[in-house]
């Protein structure tokens, strides 16, 4: 089973409250990152606002980059801020966050730090792809963890937030031979910042070297952007 665990306190360190920084205060990093059998992928600088003008964002921690994760933003008038975030400016973000592998996924923990209006919680969706071809969601009402939220004013009657959220999954109970894995999350509406991202694989193998990039998910961006 997935965790459905739901934690909603806020810890009692401070932030700075600019849009252009957010980070981590808190974050879910699995106590397998860095073993055999696994991968870690973390976005800290973007590039693209705009997937599907501007293609994916590509992780910070591969020096050659394979394209076994990458994160696209299909949401409207976003930019890229001072801080090389992903500012929803004049539009809600909607972001997709995929992952591939030549072995079976059994476990996978995605982090978000974001800064201003805050996630759509309860719209958020895992997708994943077997290697013969099956498919599979995990729909709203999974579990998630706020790991850190705090509330602040940035602006006359706007109140905005600091939030460090995560979401985990056992996937070892799905009788299937899981290669790729996607996240996708909507923000409630404009004015958010996406500061920083990690993905952990968790496999039943060491996958062999080689890239699958097979954007095997980009047909959802249609389907799950805000209406």
């Amino acid at each position: 089973m997935f965790r459905v665990s739901m934690l909603a306190g806020a810890a009692a360190a401070a932030v700075t409250t600019s849009l252009a920084m957010a980070a981590y205060v808190v974050e879910d990093a699995p106590s397998w990152r860095g073993e055999d059998n696994t991968s870690y992928y973390n976005w800290e600088d973007f590039t693209s606002a705009n997937g599907y003008a501007e293609g994916p964002n590509l992780p910070n921690n591969e020096p050659f980059p394979s394209g076994n994760a990458l994160l696209f933003n299909f949401g409207d008038g976003a930019i890229i801020s001072g801080g090389d975030n992903i500012y929803g400016y004049a539009g809600a973000l909607n972001i997709h966050t995929y992952a591939y592998s030549e072995s079976d996924i059994t476990d996978v923990v995605f982090n978000f730090a974001t800064l201003g209006t805050q996630i759509d919680f309860t719209g958020a969706m895992l997708a994943w792809t077997a290697a013969n071809g099956e498919q599979g969601m995990i729909f709203p009402g999974m579990g998630y963890n706020l790991n850190y939220s705090e509330e602040f004013e940035f602006g006359p009657g706007q109140n905005g937030y600091s939030d460090n959220v995560s979401w985990s999954f056992d996937l070892s109970f799905i009788d299937a031979d899981i290669r790729e894995v996607g996240l996708i999350w909507n923000s409630v509406t404009s004015n958010i910042s996406l500061d920083t991202a990690t993905v952990d694989l968790r496999f039943s193998a060491i996958p062999a070297p080689g890239a699958l990039a097979l954007f095997g998910f980009a047909m959802l961006a249609g389907s799950r952007r805000r209406k």
